[in-house]
């Protein structure tokens, strides 16, 4: 099992993770304190293996001696962390560095820090890193040369647990305490060197050391300077973001993951929902007085389902309707848009969303849709009136038959448009209903043709129908209404002396009807914008859009949708164009074969 090492989890004064300028100087502050006044080396030995395994975050430390001539470290003086008790040659491996390879004689050679995994390779080459690995398991190793005036004073070797390298910032620690420990090995030198020869060991120690802690303590002003400098800028920067939120002009909420999970909301974010924002107020009982994000039909969000949180997840979301209930027992419609903020590497740290009120929209669309029907409704009752009238008049008098034709002719075509606002409302107000049930498709393509060809008998229309098509399930006169739309555009448009061609096929998991006439065509430009309300098309170049609203093909692609289906349109200009109807198959019951 891989261990995590002490060097990944080193705290600032907060807790949170300091920064690598404030962990150097409180280090080099550290190490400069706890070994003031220590020359004895019974006492600085274990104190130095002691300081590197805290400040460095090593799970083993261990400090090798070198000889007077300087050649290369020998013994082992000082060790911390796990026991290194262990049988036959590993212990000589640590004990007796010049008669084998090993990693802290690469460092001593080279005057400077050598690291490495204890890989395969490693614990072939190396026999201090193998005898570290038997001990710790998966491990980092790393050994430095103690050097003062040059002048190799012995060798600290590290290990980390983990199989992970030591983070960068931790060789500028290793540096700056290895010349710390150096010093202090070289002092402890002197001192002893000055009790033999019967001088005051403590006053010549200290002046030896002073030039040392000046630089320590010099180094530790400069980075807490560095420090202050950089918080205060921080801090600035934190102001003007807060005042830029505060003051937007569309309310914004911020969900901080990092931490405590903190939420920061503007004041435009507030006047809306009436209070603090629902993310503030967690896990309110049903019918507590609080602000509370729902659907557009009332029903309260979970926490789980909120936009923030959703998009701290990383499930973003753009243009989402949704309602504010207030304290007071108000709504306020909203669209909302959110999203994951993400660092360089692509992490979530938290998410943002923004809330724009809507009421001034929903209002008029309200207000349309109101209109809309009442007019509808008032038209229907004079059409009622003319239509009945015509009607016994054409019964009545042969003379008149047709002049009333004509009245119950366009009568019809009036009750038709009222039928399309009726529809083309209830699609725009998202409140179109079906009522699906299994359908002969063919049947009704059948019926749809004769009645198209008693109605306009100089158009001939094709019907072609594959074998096997199965019912599918839709509104049977919904169906009707979009397959007449379409005959009858056809009609209108298409090359008179060019039959319409209705084909009924199957197409995997759908069926497909089209309707294919001659003409004239459609313009490239306009396909896009063919399904759109109030569109209508001539039937030539100098001819006048024919009568009508312009929102046959969009109600029959309300339709369509409203069955889960597709509809779109094919044309080459001056040839054949085609509408297409695509609508699913209804899933076989689980067990059929």
């Amino acid at each position: 099992m891989t261990r995590t090492s002490r060097h990944d989890r080193l705290p600032g004064a907060t807790g949170e993770p300091a920064s690598a300028t404030a962990q150097l100087a409180g280090a080099v502050a550290e190490a400069s304190a706890a070994l003031s006044g220590k020359l004895d080396p019974q006492e600085l030995h274990p104190t130095l293996v002691a300081l590197a395994a805290r400040l460095l975050g090593a799970d083993v430390a261990l400090l090798h001696d070198a000889p007077a001539d300087g050649a290369l470290p020998t013994r082992l003086l000082a060790s911390h962390g796990a026991p290194i008790a262990l049988p036959g040659e590993r212990t000589a491996a640590l004990d007796d560095l010049p008669s084998t390879p090993s990693l802290a004689r690469r460092a001593v050679e080279g005057r400077c820090v050598e690291h490495t995994a204890a890989d395969e390779a490693a614990r072939e080459r190396f026999h201090d890193v193998r005898a570290i690995e038997a001990c710790l398991g998966p491990c980092w190793v790393l050994c430095t040369p103690l050097l003062g005036a040059d002048r190799l004073l012995g060798v600290l070797t590290c290990a980390f647990a983990g199989s992970s390298a030591p983070p960068p910032e931790l060789l500028p620690r290793v540096q700056a305490l290895g010349a710390l420990f150096g010093l202090a090995l070289q002092a402890a030198e002197r001192a002893a060197e000055q009790r033999a020869e019967g001088l005051d060991a403590l006053d010549d120690a200290s002046a030896a050391r002073s030039p040392a802690l000046q630089r320590a303590q010099a180094l530790l002003q400069d980075a807490r300077a560095t420090l202050r400098e950089a918080d205060s800028r921080l801090a600035a920067e934190r102001e003007w973001l807060r005042i830029i939120i505060e003051d937007f002009p569309v309310a914004i909420a911020i969900f901080d993951e990092r931490g405590g999970r903190s939420l920061l909301a503007s004041r435009r974010c507030e006047q809306l929902c009436g209070g603090p924002h629902p993310l503030k107020t967690p896990g309110l009982p049903e019918g507590a007085p609080g602000v509370r994000l729902c659907e557009p039909a009332g029903r309260p969000l979970l926490h789980h389902e909120m936009p923030l949180v959703r998009a701290a997840r990383g499930q973003g979301t753009t243009c989402e309707e949704l309602w504010f209930r207030r304290p007071d027992g108000s709504y306020v419609p909203v669209i909302v848009s959110a999203g994951p903020i993400r660092d360089d590497q692509g992490a979530i740290l938290g998410a943002i969303a923004s809330y724009e009120d809507v009421t001034h929209y929903t209002e008029r669309a309200r207000l349309r849709e109101e209109w809309t029907s009442i007019v509808a409704h008032d038209l229907k009752q004079p059409l009622t009136a003319i239509s009945a009238y015509a009607g016994m008049l054409s019964r009545r008098s042969q003379d008149t038959s047709g002049w009333s034709q004509k009245i119950l002719a366009s009568a019809r075509r009036l009750e038709q448009m009222i039928d399309d606002l009726f529809d083309a409302s209830k699609i725009e107000a998202r409140r179109f209903s079906i009522d699906p049930r299994p359908t002969d498709l063919g049947a009704h393509l059948r019926a749809a043709v004769e009645l198209a060809a008693a109605e306009r008998p100089d158009r001939a229309v094709e019907l072609a129908i594959d074998e096997g098509v199965p019912p599918v399930l839709v509104d049977p006169a919904r169906m009707d209404q979009v397959i007449g739309n379409l005959l009858l555009n056809a009609a209108k448009y298409g090359d008179p002396g060019a039959p319409t061609r209705v084909t009924l096929s199957r197409r995997g998991a759908e069926v497909e009807v089209a309707v294919e006439s001659r003409g004239q065509g459609i313009p490239p430009g306009a396909l896009p914008r063919l399904f759109q309300r109030f569109q209508r098309l001539s039937s030539g170049p100098s001819s006048k859009a024919p009568p009508g609203t312009g929102l046959g093909l969009y109600i029959c692609k309300g339709i369509v949708e409203a069955h889960g289906g597709r509809i779109w349109a094919q044309s080459t200009p001056d040839e054949t164009t085609s509408f297409h109807v695509s609508l699913p198959l209804p899933e076989a019951p689980a067990g059929d074969g």
